[in-house]
């Protein structure tokens, strides 16, 4: 495991870079596209992604295992195979019923024809997305960081300078050509980078090998099947709901809050790029130096989440006027504290997930937690949307309901597992960073920086005395940044 943080900070650095390219390329398209087609555009993805959720089968993370454990090289295309062609089996439906309903779901059910051109882009687009995370798991879990990492710097560049034109030139059809012009370009450079170093061990896999690797991806990836409808349902829950009865104007702000605290996820999905192929091969050859490792990290990660979050949430006001050039996404501001703070909370849930629960095919407790984050959701959203405005109940709807996720997982891996590593000492920091967040609605910069040193000493404090930060972590930490930055410049 001694690759685990050095590879780690490497795919938070890339997928950090992927980011903020992709903070460019959304803000400068929010900037081109007036708030309704915004919205429009956020509701079209919202259905489309919703839809489309379901070709997901949990193959990318099951294959990620199963290829991190193949003996043979010749396995893996094998592995590949058999997880796409039951990928396809379920993509090529979705996607034709998906255009051919286009019409139906736009008129009848959100009332403007302006969605039916979108969707039909998007049920196109579905038939090249299928085949892109199996791809991913080819590399992942060959244990080939470096290509991959590069790979997501060069594409979310390439993502910057297909979007823009085509919206620009085109507004709302040309966000969608765009959308599908990129992941036509992204498989297939992504099945060049899988393939190359394959060359000669290129062999499909009999009736009897195909049989027994679906089995064997299957026996964890239907749980991973059914958690991540559960996520993206309550991802879109918002934006599907709030437009069934709001102009799409309501919808963009709703949205906007969302797309600001999701570039969180940004750490939490670096983290199990890595996380899947080395836990799951940790968690099999060696039980205790699994949970000790795991503890150590997960703690360096918790606190690098929570000051990320925090930060992000204290100076939304101040960011988002930069990033939009302008006040008029200034109704989303107090959306951002609560909607940050259940990214905050999800980021959480999604490292256990990968690190703990997928290595340990605990497929119960997976969807028994993720269940309760629909269900909290759900529940939290019928009863503040009668207390106060119902973007801000939604908001905060969403952070009860990954909170009650993230309650659940731990007290199932405790259970289950005799396996505990989250104390009240990560509550109570975790409160801290939401009283904190709360500043988002100070709206002066000034109050903002002169708070900065109090506030922000006494989360570190926090953090460092109970003991989830140490300066040897610190100074670990530059040493291995300036490593790969020494790499790099060779």
């Amino acid at each position: 495991m001694k690759d685990l943080g050095k590879w780690q900070l490497v795919s938070l650095l890339s997928q950090g870079l992927a980011m903020l390219l992709g903070m460019v390329e959304t803000f400068l398209v929010i900037r081109i596209l007036d708030v309704g087609e915004w919205g429009l555009v956020q509701l079209a993805v919202s259905i489309g992604g919703a839809l489309g959720i379901y070709q997901h089968l949990g193959l990318v993370s099951a294959s990620t295992r199963e290829i991190s454990s193949a003996k043979k090289d010749e396995d893996i295309f094998k592995i590949f195979i058999t997880s796409s062609v039951v990928r396809y089996f379920v993509t090529i439906p979705i996607s034709v019923g998906l255009f051919f309903g286009a019409g139906k779901i736009s008129q009848n059910l959100y009332h403007t024809s302006d969605l039916i051109l979108p969707l039909k882009i998007y049920a196109v687009t579905l038939i090249f997305q299928g085949v892109q995370g199996i791809l991913n798991s080819v590399i992942s879990g060959t244990k080939r960081f470096k290509h991959l990492f590069i790979y997501q710097v060069v594409i979310a560049f390439v993502n910057v300078l297909i979007f823009i034109p085509f919206v620009y030139f085109f507004k709302v059809p040309g966000y969608f050509y765009a959308f599908l012009t990129f992941n036509i370009i992204s498989s297939i450079s992504l099945a060049v980078l899988a393939f190359k170093p394959l060359r000669g061990k290129i062999f499909m896999p009999t009736k009897k090998e195909f049989k027994n690797l679906f089995k064997e991806i299957f026996s964890i990836s239907i749980a991973i099947y059914i958690v991540k409808i559960l996520y993206t349902n309550w991802e879109k829950m918002g934006n599907n709901i709030l437009g069934l009865s709001n102009p799409p104007e309501v919808v963009a702000m709703y949205a906007f809050a969302l797309l600001y605290a999701k570039k969180l996820m940004t750490i939490s999905d670096s983290i199990t790029t890595v996380n899947i192929p080395l836990f799951s091969e940790r968690f099999v050859n060696d039980f205790k130096e699994f949970k000790d490792s795991f503890s150590k990290n997960f703690n360096k990660i918790f606190s690098a989440i929570i000051l990320v979050g925090t930060s992000a949430s204290y100076f939304a006001p101040t960011l988002i006027r930069i990033l939009v050039g302008g006040d008029k996404y200034d109704q989303a501001i107090p959306l951002i504290a609560p909607m940050v703070f259940a990214i905050v909370l999800y980021s959480l849930v999604n490292i256990i997930n990968s690190s703990v629960l997928i290595p340990a095919k605990m497929a119960k407790s997976m969807i028994g937690s993720y269940i309760f984050l629909i269900v909290g959701t759900g529940l939290s959203y019928l009863i503040l949307k009668n207390m106060m405005d119902v973007s801000l109940a939604f908001s905060w709807s969403m952070a009860v309901g990954s909170g009650m996720c993230l309650f659940f997982m731990i007290f199932w891996i405790k259970k289950r597992m005799k396996f505990s590593f989250f104390t009240i000492d990560h509550w109570v920091i975790l409160a801290q960073s939401l009283a904190i967040s709360l500043l988002c609605n100070v709206d002066s910069l000034w109050i903002k920086i002169a708070g900065l040193i109090p506030f922000f000493g006494l989360l570190i404090w926090g953090l460092f005395e109970a003991d989830f930060l140490k300066k040897s972590d610190i100074k670990s930490l530059f040493g291995k940044f300036s490593l790969i930055m020494g790499k790099n410049k060779k």
